[in-house]
């Protein structure tokens, strides 16, 4: 049997129904179990456990027809209840979180009713309009009620591999014909070295100071991610557009990439990226211009005397670098800024969902729907766990009329002109989206990671 070795930040899993889009857990638990369906790279949907779905006129009610020849690794059939009990599951209030992210699938589907019907199929049937439910089902994985119990011992799924064997520093997963040794690694240079002398077969999250490394091949996947700094639009100082306008053409954000990022990210126009719904490369990044900055900062209400930036010390893990070189921009124009760091990054992340920041904060925000950012952080209605005050009635209406849209084409365009308003209005300082880089060795030579940079076999 053939042996592939991955060397990685970290291995663990845990429980696969926490909530998390940790590219490491999810491309060893990616090989192990199965959501209902998978996106592809164009953003549309491809069958896994569920053969084929349809949506109500409405966007209300969802129905799946569940595959019959799916057994789970224990010889268990898949059955439609197994799905009824993993989408509840994930609604579970007491199921925990990963940095913040507790509760997130509860606020979608807490009222909705998942059942069966007549003929085998799962039903889900939500309150309101939901569109784009399939950004969320595509991430959950589909287990049984006693593969659950055996957790965090055993997992067992209906993935292409089964789990060998795992602890803090290697899972060994295993097919009918390749293994998989995933090793735990947190150094970067590390991870590459044991590329280049042919320990490892291949090395995820390489340092963007190694994206030019040419003795190995490095590849770069899009992600989802989006560096950016939230402005706090609680405060009445951030509430005036002449200071966000002000602080996004401070920033040369093309000399950041460069500098801080080694040239690994693209500039970002919004809080989207290239590989979301609603994205629209025809929108422009704010320009870096100090002397416009200058005269948009002039034009405020009320001349802020100093702007606290709250960072973490690590995750994303240039944030200091960022900071610093935002509080220096900044100065040119005029403006003052103070850096406090937190040194808890999951302390960190609770506080700045509860809102308890300064005027900005460092935040790296990663969901592939582009609805979940729409809903979780810029939509007033629901004000979601990451919303910082934005208020925009018409952004608001055009989310509305996107999420009531199954046509995924008339979606699609409600959905960028929603993201014009929110580049124009600049609720927060755009910087940049990185991409993802991981070095193969030579019997990877022909091979790829899948979207997100997500190593799936």
């Amino acid at each position: 049997m053939r042996t592939l070795r991955i060397a990685q930040e970290h291995v663990r899993i845990s429980d696969p129904h926490i909530t998390s889009d940790n590219a490491e857990r999810l491309s060893i638990l990616g090989n192990v179990v199965d959501p209902l369906m998978r996106v592809r790279e164009d953003g549309t949907f491809q069958p896994a456990l569920a053969s084929s779905w349809t949506l109500s006129e409405d966007a209300t009610q969802w129905t799946f027809r569940i595959r019959d020849d799916v057994t789970f690794h224990n010889g268990k059939k898949l059955l439609p209840e197994d799905v009824v009990f993993s989408l509840t599951r994930m609604r579970d209030e007491d199921l925990p979180g990963e940095l913040g992210t507790r509760g997130v699938i509860r606020g979608y589907l807490a009222e909705s009713v998942i059942d069966t019907d007549s003929e085998g199929n799962v039903r889900l049937r939500t309150p309101e309009p939901m569109a784009d439910l399939l950004d969320l089902l595509s991430e959950i994985p589909i287990l049984s009620a006693s593969s659950v119990e055996s957790l965090p011992q055993a997992l067992i799924g209906t993935g292409r591999f089964r789990i060998e064997s795992m602890d803090d520093a290697l899972v060994v997963l295993s097919s009918d014909d390749l293994r998989i040794e995933w090793i735990a690694d947190p150094d970067p240079s590390s991870r590459l070295g044991r590329v280049q002398s042919s320990d490892v077969d291949a090395a995820t999250k390489i340092a963007v100071a190694d994206a030019n490394t040419e003795d190995v091949r490095i590849v770069r996947s899009s992600t989802s991610v989006c560096a950016t700094f939230m402005f706090n639009l609680q405060s009445a100082k951030m509430q005036d557009l002449h200071l966000r306008k002000a602080i996004n053409m401070a920033v040369d954000v093309d000399t950041l990439i460069k500098d801080v990022m080694n040239g690994a990210a693209d500039p970002l126009a919004g809080p989207l990226t290239s590989r979301h719904l609603g994205y629209d490369r025809s929108v422009m990044a704010w320009p870096y211009d100090p002397a416009a900055a200058r005269k948009e900062l002039q034009q405020c209400a009320v001349q802020p005397d100093e702007v606290l930036i709250d960072i973490p010390a690590v995750l994303p893990d240039e944030a200091p670098a960022l900071a610093e070189r935002i509080v220096e921009y900044l100065a040119a124009i005029g403006l003052s800024a103070r850096i406090r760091m937190d040194s808890d990054r999951p302390g960190y992340a609770t506080r700045i969902r509860d809102g308890h920041i300064g005027d900005m904060a460092c935040f790296d925000s990663s969901p592939a729907s582009t609805y979940r950012i729409y809903r979780e952080k810029f939509h007033s209605g629901f004000a979601g766990p990451w919303w910082m005050g934005y208020c925009d009635t018409e952004f608001d209406a055009l989310v509305d009329r996107g999420r009531g849209t199954p046509n995924l084409s008339a979606r699609k365009t409600l959905y960028r002109s929603a993201y014009t308003r929110l580049s124009k209005n600049a609720p927060w300082l755009f910087l940049y989206n990185p991409v993802r880089l991981t070095a193969l060795g030579p019997v990877l030579d022909e091979w790829d990671p899948g979207t997100g940079g997500l190593m799936l076999f």
